[in-house]
């Protein structure tokens, strides 16, 4: 299982910045893509698996997409949740 992370950023003429995210891997078989593009008001998310289950022989080959919109990226949002959680066993003090 093979997995890769990317992050760019480009500027156009006028001075506008365009940042985009991606995280690509594979897992029995099927390859997977999720990528993040930051717009106006938000974040597009386009989410892709392709490829044959390696598990089932008669598995038919895969090709899904899904693009929908949020309001919060949802690659900084997971980083977040796990350093909330980390200490949640622990019964922090209120002032």
């Amino acid at each position: 299982m093979s997995d890769r992370t990317e992050v760019s950023k480009v500027v156009d003429k006028k001075g506008n910045e365009s940042i985009s995210y991606s995280k690509s891997w594979e897992k029995n078989g099927l390859s997977h893509r999720k990528e993040v593009r930051k717009v106006e008001g938000g974040y597009i998310v386009t989410e892709s698996k392709y490829g044959k289950p390696s598990d089932e022989e008669e598995a038919e080959y895969v090709d899904e997409r899904k693009e929908y919109v949020t309001t919060s990226n949802p690659f900084e949002t997971k980083k977040e949740e796990k350093e909330d959680n980390l200490f949640d066993f622990i019964d922090k003090p209120t002032f």
